[in-house]
């Protein structure tokens, strides 16, 4: 296992399998993503050759994402690639096009579905996604329907905070886990991140009422909340955060082959796109130690406080 100079173990990856998507959310900070040639997007074949070198370096899970990764015709491919390679595989979408690939997923070991759902109130989730409401719930019916395990994330905004009670009502009848997240300002403009951002402690109140047991996960020092009515509620707090930072696990992986350290990190890019197309095992073994030995909280707790 690799363990970085901050004592962290790498175990986890996310892997942006495309930048390209069919919504257009007002807060997408595009992975972090700069600089993308998406002509030259890995195959599902290189994909399961990055899982392979992974496991052998005792990685245990892939999230994959996009953009949005469902727009890929060959998406349930990749996933077969990665499980067969023996990673934990989820996936993070929109949910716009589940029900196309709900039955593929539910015959290639995907571990979880995240979807998201930032409104169940059809105006107001087509101002902040540009998409429609009711193909997103068509996805999670169908998902349900072949027994797949869903998530649901939702970003909590000035434009839905409103609206957290019936998520949770909405997760309970579904037998579904909420993602609630705290808004980031990446890629965001300041005026609107300013006019959009809600503190997640403030219903992390609420949560706590109705919370019949706290815990933190291990991974990112993330609060669950296990509530009355059966939900479960995990917190994420991205942006500010060192307990987050401190607990990190994952790095990530771009569309093209290059590994990046963190999300709000550019100048850590490592190259292993050269090494995947060769299936070059041991050049990619070292591409993974010299992003492992890059690796580094981005927010970290000094002396004087937060930095």
């Amino acid at each position: 296992m690799l363990i970085d100079r901050f004592n962290r173990p790498l175990t986890s990856l996310r892997i942006s399998v495309t930048e390209k998507c069919n919504h257009k959310c007002i807060f997408c900070h595009r992975e972090g993503l700069l600089n993308y040639n998406s002509a030259v997007e890995l195959s599902p074949e290189d994909w399961g050759f990055v899982a392979r070198v992974a496991r052998s370096l005792d990685i245990v899970d892939a999230k994959l994402t996009g953009g949005e990764p469902l727009v890929r015709r060959d998406i349930v491919e990749i996933v077969r690639e990665i499980s067969e390679a023996g990673l934990k595989t989820s996936i993070t979408t929109n949910g716009s096009l589940l029900d196309r690939y709900a039955k593929g997923f539910s015959e290639v070991g995907v571990d979880h579905i995240n979807v998201s759902l930032h409104s169940l109130r059809e105006d107001v989730f087509k101002a902040i996604t540009g998409g429609e409401l009711k193909r997103v719930l068509s996805g999670i019916e169908a998902a349900l329907d072949y027994g797949l395990r869903l998530k649901i994330d939702f970003v909590l905004l000035s434009w839905n905070k409103e609206e957290v009670p019936g998520i949770i009502d909405f997760a309970a009848s579904k037998g579904l886990e909420v993602n609630l997240i705290e808004l980031i300002p990446l890629g965001v403009e300041p005026d609107l991140y300013s006019k959009l951002h809600v503190e997640a402690r403030l219903v992390e109140d609420y949560l706590a009422k109705r919370a019949v047991r706290v815990e933190v996960r291990e991974f990112q020092s993330r609060p669950v909340y296990h509530l009355d009515n059966g939900v479960r509620v995990t917190v994420i707090k991205g942006f500010c955060n060192p307990e987050l930072c401190a607990k990190c696990t994952r790095i990530r992986f771009t569309p093209d082959g290059k590994i990046k350290t963190c999300l709000f990190r550019n100048d850590t890019l490592v190259d292993a796109r050269p090494s995947i197309i060769a299936r070059d095992f041991n050049g990619l073994v070292e591409a993974f130690k010299k992003a492992n030995s890059l690796r580094e909280p981005f927010f970290k707790f000094n002396k004087g406080g937060l930095r």
